[in-house]
């Protein structure tokens, strides 16, 4: 796969992206925070240097009559306004170019700073005050009358400009550094914590249809390691979905060839030669007995196979299934009275579920038939249905052959038979309590069984109650 087009790519880009940002904004803030700092410092200075000035007359004479000493990088300068002219006292050679528009801001007695450019280009920090000189001593450069005056003290900023200059450097090559080390631990990392990731592709490759036994072996707790479990799961189930699917071709099959095999073989025989009537009719009667088994079995197939696409078409309805119950008791007391067994309607209350009428009819219709059928005579089939909490229990019970303990779990599984031999015998598919089940589950409900083989067996369907 094109490194570009990978997830790794794009984690290491967003995380370069990110970290650009965080290392820009912090370089920002450290650049400008000591440029602040280094600033205020030589403000505060100035400050200092301007009040022990102003504080000492002798000092301000010295500064008027040009003898005074500044300090190194420093320097010290008098404005004061004679007629509409202002006048500059500074040391020999040194002038600092300020606007009368400043000098009469700071007469005013309004400190301010600057920031000016002097004539070799050096930058100068400077504060201007006002400041009273006093009477004059005289001389031939003194003017007759000195009004108020502003004392500038400038130092240059060179060192704080070298200062930053030199971090600005420091920064413009370790930001790029940094991001590109970044960008090859970013990629290694992203490496290191995605190549689950590819076990996981290279091992689903090579997972066929055909062999859906083999998991992804990530040994994680992370998000990764629970993604593998997820797919272990996911595989497991579709394995048991093609391991039913295959069983239950197999079994179709075979249910199929049993009577399509009858009917070949009693056609077959019946045109070998001339038979009697007698005979023709008994081969018939074989013929249209397997045609119908086979019926019946392609019509529970269809059933289930339409449940496991989700097109089986529903009508729920209020369904009083007290009465329902008593109604089927009729026809399966009838059925009772053929075999010779006896036919119990126990108690029943008009309890009301949301269900399909059909559906349901044809769940315990195919329960009380299991019953008669597994039942000898003489023996009992009661039915009965109470109420437990919001569930609506129907009880089918009968004094039959029993279902032993080890098939109980499997007995509603699709053509699963506890006597295969006998229920062929009998006219089953082994796909009805297959139906039963899906029926009560669509329902909301549930079925159970309980048996002992010689005692008979209870089944036993749960159906929600329909709320008021």
């Amino acid at each position: 796969m094109n490194f570009i087009h990978s997830i790794k790519f794009r984690f290491t880009i967003v995380y370069l992206l990110v970290l650009a940002v965080l290392l820009t904004a912090l370089s920002a803030g450290v650049y400008f925070y000591l440029s602040r700092s280094l600033y205020q410092n030589l403000d505060h200075s100035l400050e200092l240097r301007s009040t022990q000035l102003v504080s000492l007359p002798t000092i301000l004479e010295t500064i008027r009559q040009g003898e005074f000493q500044e300090e190194l990088g420093e320097i010290v300068v008098l404005y004061f306004y004679s007629g509409n002219q202002s006048v500059e006292w500074s040391p020999p050679g040194i002038s600092i170019a300020l606007s009368q528009e400043f000098i009469s801001h700071v007469l005013a007695g309004r400190s301010s700073f600057a920031t000016i450019e002097a004539a070799e280009g050096e930058k100068l920090r400077l504060l201007a005050v006002a400041v009273d000189l006093g009477a004059p001593t005289g001389g031939p450069d003194a003017p007759p009358s000195l009004p108020p005056a502003a004392l500038v003290i400038a130092r240059s900023t060179n060192q704080i400009d070298q200062a930053l200059a030199g971090l600005l450097r420091t920064l413009i090559i370790a930001v790029p550094l940094a991001l590109a080390v970044a960008a090859g631990g970013g990629i290694f990392l992203a490496g290191r914590a995605l190549k689950p990731v590819d076990k996981i592709a290279q091992t689903a490759q090579e997972i066929e249809e055909n062999d859906l036994s083999r998991r992804i072996n990530v040994n994680t707790k992370d998000e990764l390691g629970r993604l593998a479990a997820t797919l272990n799961a996911m595989i497991g189930r579709l394995d048991k979905a093609f391991q039913r699917q295959k069983q239950f071709t197999s079994d179709a099959s075979h249910e199929l060839r049993t009577p399509l095999a009858v009917i070949e073989a009693e056609s077959t025989l019946a045109l070998q030669k001339e038979r009697p009537a007698n005979d023709y009719r008994q081969s018939l009667e074989t013929i249209s007995q397997e045609a119908t088994q086979m019926s019946s079995l392609i019509e529970q197939l269809l059933t289930l196979a339409r449940a496991d696409a989700g097109k089986e078409q529903w009508n729920f309805t209020k369904v009083n299934l007290g009465k329902l119950i008593t109604n089927l008791s009729a026809d399966a007391e009838v059925l009772c009275h053929e075999k010779g067994l006896s036919f119990q309607l126990g108690q029943t209350q008009d309890l009301v579920v949301k269900g399909d009428e059909a559906r349901l009819r044809g769940l315990f219709m195919n329960l009380l038939d299991n019953a008669i059928r597994y039942t000898p005579a003489p023996g009992t089939i009661s039915v009965s249905i109470r109420r437990e909490g919001q569930m609506a229990v129907a009880a089918v019970k009968d004094t039959g052959i029993g279902i032993p303990a080890e098939d109980i779990p499997f007995i509603f599984e699709r053509f699963y038979r506890v006597d295969k031999s006998r229920s062929r015998a009998e006219g089953g598919t082994g796909l009805g309590l297959a139906i039963c089940k899906h029926i009560a589950e669509t329902h909301g409900g549930k079925i159970e069984v309980e048996s002992q083989v010689g005692a008979g067996s209870t089944f036993s369907v749960w159906l929600p109650l329909q709320s008021p």
